[in-house]
């Protein structure tokens, strides 16, 4: 008889030690009256996470650029530098991004810039959105190399001399496109 009780006693522990052990793997979803528990996993949000993921090299200043020419497989042949832009009416915004402030800046005049100190941001495996009180910024990657096209949701600013391009690259790779200066122009 003893023995009996004894495998009772040790199938009963080991039956709530394996249910437990399952709880601790699975969070059950919070409902509104629910309380939450230590043992149960708190997920911090996605966007939470890859906030802390940014690249600030890659986003910290982008350079508007063009198409080129769209069937050359080669990124830096396809892009280059808006030539009308940058060499001509020299009316091109580039963005400046970090932490604190989200600018707009006029490619001639460095001086002549346009802040955001609100803002939000999220980024993703393949865009960053920047979320200002007017407007949502979306700067999405369009090839293997950051390319950026960037689609503005909201209200799109109207600047003077802060034209706003579809294509952008980070300034520290502006030096490998086949067109990436204004060469001879005395314009």
């Amino acid at each position: 008889m003893r023995n009996i009780i004894l495998l009772y006693s040790s199938v009963i522990l080991l039956t709530t030690f394996s249910c437990k052990y399952e709880n601790k793997e699975t969070a059950k979803p919070l409902g509104s009256t629910q309380q939450t528990s230590e043992s149960e996993t708190i997920k911090i949000p996605v966007a939470e996470k890859k906030f802390k993921d940014i690249d600030w090299l890659e986003f910290s200043n982008l350079v508007p650029i063009e198409i080129k020419d769209v069937k050359n497989k080669d990124v830096f042949k396809k892009y280059g530098i808006e030539f009308t832009g940058n060499c001509y009416a020299c009316d091109l915004a580039e963005f400046k991004f970090n932490k604190k402030n989200f600018d707009l800046v006029s490619l001639c005049e460095k001086n002549d810039f346009h802040r955001y100190k609100e803002f939000k941001y999220e980024n993703s495996e393949n865009s960053l959105k920047i979320i200002t009180s007017d407007a949502t910024f979306i700067f999405t990657k369009v090839e293997n190399d950051p390319i950026y096209k960037l689609s503005i949701e909201g209200k799109k600013p109207q600047l003077k001399n802060k034209r706003i391009s579809e294509y952008y690259v980070p300034q520290r790779l502006i030096e490998k496109f086949e067109e990436h200066d204004c060469g001879d122009f005395g314009g």
